[in-house]
């Protein structure tokens, strides 16, 4: 059986790959709603990030985590106003920032991707 990450430990994760400006709040829920791996709840007094544990067997929780990571610097540095619909939740801006904390995580040799990591980590 899989160790499921704690909230503390995912919310420390993602802080050595960035520490972003804004505090946040994470939970792990011990669900596996139909579709949703994770969701990133903001309003001017909460910034939460819910990462559903029940996902663990397909996706490793820490990528989860980065994702909605990525929501929240979005949403709070970056200029993403979901509310006012001027920018879609996953549209350009959101996945450049998702890209950029995924390649710092595998180059801090924090998240194993194989799939990319050759890519990130190869010498011009």
């Amino acid at each position: 059986m899989n160790d499921i990450p704690t909230a503390e430990y995912l919310k420390s994760f993602l802080l050595r790959i960035y520490r972003c400006k804004v505090p946040f709040e994470l939970i792990v829920v011990n669900k596996k709603p139909r579709t949703k791996m994770g969701v990133y709840i903001y309003s001017p007094d909460k910034h939460r990030i819910r990462i559903y544990s029940k996902w663990i067997c397909a996706t490793p929780l820490e990528e989860i985590a980065i994702h909605e990571y990525a929501h929240h610097i979005h949403q709070t540095e970056k200029g993403g106003i979901f509310g006012r619909r001027k920018e879609r939740s996953h549209g350009e801006y959101f996945w450049r920032i998702y890209s950029a904390l995924m390649a710092k995580a595998i180059q801090k040799g924090l998240y194993d991707d194989t799939l990319t990591m050759d890519i990130i980590l190869q010498e011009s």
